[in-house]
């Protein structure tokens, strides 16, 4: 079963048992469910798919519907689908309430804790006010020159107190201090994600404001983590929010209703906007002496946030239609990415920045991609970007490729060349991200080929086949981790050889691929 975002709402699609295609073809059942939220369009889809299974089970026992036609499976599909949609409404109508019920629980409450803070504020100031009144009065039977003393003692002692419970002197402005954290984390992280935090904290700050570092509540997080679960994930890209700040996009696309553009997940929330805001006040405290407002607590995410998509596998009959698109197109990144992707479970960005040293023989028979060494541009070595340090590795070439034109088109690099140096230039432009244009690039043709699904199944979905290959042949969990730079589950693995072993490189290089894997558009015929 697949469930497809499409413009016009969710598609529904159900593929035919290989045992009954000769009753109803080879092409999969597809049915558009309309502009559903999520939540009830899978519940409708789960509905429709275990009716047609229970159709399909009653077909192949041979019962009284084994003549049913193609058609009249689709109506009776069809059918149950509009005895469904009157009750997904009904889903629809609880869960807008829902949100709209706990939105307004959650502002509630805030502005409660923020009233009681400032009647505690308040009686400490009334206490601390009324005893420096006493002392006023009391030094009003002084001789002047000590009741002008004692007065501008008091003056300042009540500056100094109202600065104190105000939370200490202000502390350096945020904005300048990001600058400065930007600066100083270059040498720590690569430079794409120093970026990426850094406009998420001006995000931030565009919502809560400018201030010194000290001056900020934990209310205001939680209150932009709510307008955070309201916001359009792709507001950037949307030209119908262009000039607006988050807010008012959450406020302008819960106007949209049926039409409303989809929100920041929860875990994209707390992975893109939290966790670099817990990091950077956990700096400035450190280094200015205060307790961050986040210290000991974490904004909770609203219930209404999307629930986060699950990134899925290719499909072999998916590769093959893939495959065969590739191997015709004459842009070597387009052509030999799908495939490198696919059997070793190498990230797009690993596989870019391959130069014509990085593909060797580590014997007569083996070929690795090496990314353990430095790049070499404009004859300087320049040190690899890599995601982890798990990352920096080597990773076995299956030897599949050995039947195409792969090493041919390697042997034709220099050893400082990039192995696919269009993906380095547009026209005569330098590329900013290589590897991100690569990847929409690569995504385009999915989109174009009928098997993209955003967020679900993308380029990167390459990888967890590679996975998939993997785990289906056995292959040793540690081996595989090592091959596509994953973490090691246990202390214990990251004991002995930090790379792959030859001998673990003859295993990979000849894992048992998927039985109707199509290789042969790539496949190199003598003569040809």
């Amino acid at each position: 079963m697949h469930l497809t975002a499409r413009p016009s709402g969710w598609r529904f699609q159900i593929r035919i048992p290989r045992s009954l295609e000769p009753c109803f073809g080879t092409v999969p059942v597809r049915l558009n469910l309309g502009p559903l939220p999520k939540r009830p369009a899978l519940r409708v889809a789960r509905l429709l798919a275990g009716h047609a299974e229970r159709l399909f089970r009653a077909v192949e026992t041979g019962n009284a519907m084994t003549d049913m036609s193609r058609d009249e499976l689709v109506e009776e599909l069809q059918e149950l689908l509009v005895q469904v949609l009157a009750d997904a409404e009904a889903t629809i109508d609880s869960l807008r309430r829902q949100r709209e019920m706990e939105v307004k629980t959650v502002t509630l409450r805030l502005q409660t804790e923020r009233y009681r803070d400032q009647l505690e504020m308040q009686d400490r100031l009334k206490l601390l006010g009324g005893a420096i009144d006493g002392l006023t009065k009391a030094a009003e039977s002084l001789p002047k020159n000590q009741r002008d003393d004692i007065a501008a003692q008091i003056a300042v002692l009540s500056a100094q107190v109202q600065q104190v419970l105000a939370g200490g002197p202000d502390k350096p402005m945020l904005l300048d201090q990001l600058e400065v954290w930007t600066e100083l984390r270059k040498d720590h992280a690569q430079d794409k994600k120093v970026k990426t935090d850094a406009n998420r904290i001006r995000d931030f700050v565009e919502y809560a404001g400018n201030k010194p570092v000290n001056r900020y509540r934990f209310s205001d997080f939680q209150s932009f983590t709510n307008v955070l679960a309201r916001s359009p994930a792709n507001m950037v890209k949307e030209r119908v929010f262009q000039g607006m700040t988050r807010e008012q996009a959450a406020n302008h696309n819960d106007t949209l209703k049926e039409r409303r553009f989809p929100t920041l997940t929860g875990k994209a929330i707390e992975a893109n906007y939290l966790s670099p805001l817990r990091m950077f006040f956990k700096t400035m405290a450190a280094e200015h002496d205060f307790r961050s407002p986040l210290a000991d607590m974490s904004p909770s995410i609203p219930n209404t946030a999307r629930d986060s998509v699950v990134r899925v596998p290719f499909t072999v009959e998916e590769l093959n239609i893939w495959f065969k698109a590739a191997a015709q197109e004459k842009r070597p990144d387009l052509k030999w990415l799908p495939l490198l992707a696919t059997l070793t479970g190498a990230r797009v960005g690993e596989l870019i920045f391959l130069q014509g040293k990085d593909v060797r023989k580590i014997t007569d028979t083996l070929w690795v991609a090496d990314l353990t060494t430095d790049l070499i541009i404009e004859g300087e070595e320049t040190e690899r970007q890599i995601k982890n340090e798990t990352s920096r590795r080597l990773f076995a070439l299956h030897e599949m490729l050995e039947q195409t034109g792969f090493y041919e088109h390697c042997a034709k690099r220099k050893s400082d060349e990039w192995l696919f140096p269009h993906a380095f230039r547009h026209g005569k432009e330098l590329v900013k991200d290589p590897a991100d244009a690569a990847s929409k690039r690569l995504n385009g043709r999915l989109e174009k080929l009928g098997i993209h699904r955003p967020y679900e199944t993308t380029f990167h979905s390459s990888r967890h086949t590679a996975k998939d290959i993997m785990r289906v042949a056995k292959i040793d969990p540690r081996t595989a981790d090592r091959q596509t730079g994953h973490a090691m589950k246990s202390a214990g693995d990251n004991y002995g050889k930090k790379t792959l072993l030859v001998e673990e490189v003859e295993v990979l290089a000849a894992v048992r691929l998927p039985e109707a894997l199509d290789l042969s558009p790539y496949i190199t015929r003598p003569n040809a």
